[in-house]
């Protein structure tokens, strides 16, 4: 009996692991999209923030899975994690960002990531 109520419990806490939206996922079309856009060479990424090479993209989410998600008006999530060093540079002026904006779905699914605010 007091099996199955551990059991029970662990697949419960597992299943709300699971659909946590604090857990940030990067999945290989949004990480294309991130690369296609946000970084130096990138297919789209003409006067676009622009990552440095060799930024830790994984790290940067779980940063941003410590602040807390703002809901906008399409209904995604919107985080801003910041850095202790430069990762980047802005679109517009070219100065370094120390900032990440992370925007997912409610469930976590990223959708976007690109260095600012």
């Amino acid at each position: 009996m007091l099996r199955r109520a551990v059991l029970a419990v662990l697949a419960l806490a597992a299943f709300a692991a699971a659909a946590d939206p604090a857990v940030l996922t990067l999945g290989e079309r949004a990480e294309r999209h991130v690369r296609e856009s946000h970084f130096a060479g990138g297919r789209r990424s003409r006067g676009k923030s622009l990552f440095l090479p060799g930024t830790d993209l994984l790290r940067l989410l779980k940063a941003a899975e410590k602040a807390k998600p703002v809901r906008q008006e399409n209904g995604r999530d919107k985080r801003v994690a910041a850095a202790k060093d430069a990762i980047g540079t802005d679109g517009r002026s070219g100065r370094p960002v120390k900032t990440c904006v992370v925007i997912s779905e409610p469930d976590g699914a990223v959708v976007t990531m690109y260095p600012g605010r």
